[in-house]
């Protein structure tokens, strides 16, 4: 048994920590914040779960797989439609009553034409705009693809209650400064004594503490890394505008809109729940948004355009003008292996992305520490 700390409590640390555990390794996980789960969590509102974004489950990929694993009460989920999205100036994916036009639209998604408006809305709902993944869209195609209803927040409590339940600790407010050998060496003026270490916070994080142990190493590995932001409005909403559609994709202006109510009714008897997205832009050639706040300004338009009406029945609502949502290039898991640290986290390789990159990575690093002979 290894003496192994995972840094980040996001989906990926809890994963890692989950599979660490497994193979008999005495696991502590360290969360900057005073919350687990990273961007995967939730604000209840007047009967309201509001998110930090879109969030669709991939019921083939790696995080509805251990979620369901996890726990014996079954993850209620219900799947976007191809009939219920709307390619923004195109028409439905899939219209009810056009046999031969929703013929060619299903023909040009699984031919990938590159050009084709309603491949392009697809793609852009299973990457927001990062790294394509086939097994995503497929599962989009197929129905898989899906809003579950307890919230994003319920199913990373799954992976919290599992760790709970096996003893690991998690400690949050707990930010390290520096790595030192076998020390972790904490803000606080604590240090604390380890085997291995597994990396699954954020990119500037990760960084950061691997300059503390090899600095040429780490500004020449993460050199090409760069991150996707977005900005997001979540409301909850009296009345019906998107009348029964499940999204409407701009994909030209990476803008997406979703009734979450409409694709899992489980969430809400009334009303709709709109989760907006607008990604990328600030560092376009074309400089399409100045800033942040502007983007936010602009996704506020698309809604006004495709949903005209909505501020009029706000309930509640909840917005952010940058958060991350993805990583343009990824690292090795193991570019540090030597120095018995590991990486996990969407920004680390992986034939996954966004969620259930984070949980593969995270599997896969818990998996290598067998590889370190750590055991004593």
């Amino acid at each position: 048994m290894a003496r192994v700390i995972i840094v980040g409590a996001g989906i990926a640390g809890l994963s890692a920590a989950i599979h660490a555990s497994s193979y008999g390794h005495h696991v502590v996980l360290l969360e900057k914040s005073s919350r687990i789960g990273g961007r995967g969590t939730s604000q209840n509102v007047d009967g309201f779960s509001l998110h930090y974004g879109p969030h669709l489950l991939d019921k083939k990929g790696p995080f509805y797989q251990l979620c369901h694993k996890l726990s014996r009460t079954k993850i209620s989920l219900k799947p976007l439609r191809l009939d219920k999205i709307e390619a923004a100036g195109h028409g439905l994916i899939r219209p009810t009553g056009n046999i031969k036009q929703a013929a060619e639209n299903l023909r040009a998604l699984r031919n990938q034409e590159a050009t084709n408006p309603y491949f392009q809305a697809i793609s852009f709902l299973t990457n927001w705009g990062g790294r394509d993944n086939q097994k995503r869209s497929k599962s989009l195609r197929k129905g898989k693809l899906c809003i579950s209803n307890e919230g994003w927040i319920g199913l990373v409590g799954r992976l919290g209650a599992a760790l709970d339940e096996i003893g690991v600790l998690i400690e949050t407010k707990c930010e390290v400064a520096t790595i030192n050998d076998n020390k972790i060496c904490l803000t606080d003026g604590r240090e604390v004594e380890c085997d291995a270490l597994i990396l699954a916070c954020g990119v500037n994080m990760a960084k950061q503490l691997l300059e503390t142990v090899d600095e040429d190493l780490a500004r020449q590995e993460f050199a090409n890394i760069s991150k996707i932001t977005a900005s997001f409005i979540e409301a909850g909403i009296a009345s019906k505008p998107m009348a029964g559609k499940h999204a409407i994709v701009d994909s030209g202006n990476k803008m997406a809109v979703f009734d979450n109510i409409a694709i899992q009714p489980k969430l809400g008897a009334s009303g709709s729940h709109i989760s907006a997205i607008a990604v990328g832009g600030l560092n376009d050639a074309d400089n399409a948004y100045q800033s942040a706040k502007q983007r936010s300004a602009k996704l506020a338009d698309f809604l006004d355009k495709h949903i005209s009406g909505w501020q009029d029945n706000i309930v509640t609502e909840l917005s952010q003008s940058s958060i991350i949502v993805g990583y343009n290039g990824t690292l090795g898991m193991d570019i540090f292996a030597k120095n018995n640290i590991l990486l996990a986290g969407q920004w680390v390789s992986s034939d996954y992305v966004l969620s259930d990159a984070a949980v593969d990575t995270g599997k896969s690093a818990a998996k290598a520490l067998i590889d370190l002979h750590l055991t004593k």
